[in-house]
């Protein structure tokens, strides 16, 4: 009986131990930049919880059960320049002690990232602490390195399962954004007018977010020819307008060009500006002299 006993509270320590963990889950958040024409993400580990951390997986999702079967791999695109299962030195970066490995999927490209201890010298993540300069390279962006979940392996507590938690996006404010247009007043003459964008960007973490012409329409059925060199969807700055304007438009032609400023994070801000085709009815307002009518 005594046994019995001693052998249910044990079980009902470990299961408080583990809900208390979960409860107090440590947190990983992510953010992302842009650098050199590749995408760069960073992670960042604090131990909430209850015992030290020896291993994160990035993109790794247990779905918080015992059947390891069910278990998610999220990431999608593979590291720059991996030439089958190693990440080459210049696509990531570890904390000192630490080592990162590629995890795939068989039979499909589904993998997660896994962070581990590499030295034995080297210290876990402590109760408490934070483990910065965690880093991986793609050649482009891809939302599932930002948007899935991290599994954090326990070093200290054999008891108590690995915990999957959502990664934290820390970098949710979009690009600060503002453009012009030069020139933005255009005589009509039915020339091409050549017109730069002036653009301005800055935001909290990435430090070069991807600009992109969206749009460019007017308040006018344009044809064609119109509008030379345009590159939608790109970072295109120069093109040309032509000066023209229809007859009856008393406002003339207006031209609205929109951008777009996308950090690596996915934060995205949006603004317009315009350039205007002024209506010329000299000879008009001169007939009207002449008539006496107004």
């Amino acid at each position: 009986m005594k046994n019995f006993i001693v052998a249910t509270l044990w079980i009902i320590f470990l299961f408080s131990i583990c809900n208390t963990a979960t409860a107090q889950s440590p947190l990983v958040g992510v953010y992302a930049q842009h650098y050199g024409g590749a995408v760069q993400y960073h992670y960042r580990v604090v131990n909430n919880g209850m015992f030290n951390i020896s291993a994160i997986w990035i993109g790794y999702n247990t779905l918080n059960d015992s059947n390891r079967s069910n278990d998610v791999f999220e990431l999608k695109t593979r590291p720059s320049g991996m030439d089958i299962f190693d990440i080459p030195a210049a696509s990531n970066a570890s904390p000192l002690g630490w080592e990162v490995v590629y995890i795939g999927q068989e039979e499909t490209i589904a993998h997660s990232i896994k962070w581990r201890i590499a030295d034995s010298n080297a210290s876990p993540l402590l109760v408490g602490a934070t483990l910065n300069g965690m880093r991986i390279t793609l050649d482009k962006m891809d939302s599932s390195y930002v948007n899935s979940h991290a599994t954090i392996h326990f070093s200290n507590h054999p008891a108590l399962d690995d915990i999957s938690v959502p990664l934290q996006l820390l970098d949710v404010t979009p690009p600060q954004f503002t453009f012009s247009l030069s020139p933005n007043t255009l005589q009509q003459n039915e020339k091409f007018v050549p017109i730069s964008a002036n653009i301005s960007v800055k935001d909290d973490y990435d430090p070069v977010p991807e600009i992109k012409l969206e749009s460019i329409t007017a308040n006018e059925l344009l044809e064609a020819e119109d509008i030379l060199g345009a590159r939608l969807g790109t970072d295109d700055r120069q093109f040309m307008f032509k000066a023209k304007s229809e007859g009856r438009n008393r406002s003339g032609r207006i031209y609205t060009v929109v951008y777009s400023a996308t950090d690596a994070s996915g934060n995205r801000a949006v603004a317009t500006a315009t350039v205007t085709v002024r209506h010329d009815n000299g000879e008009q307002d001169e007939h009207k002299d002449k008539s006496g009518r107004n």
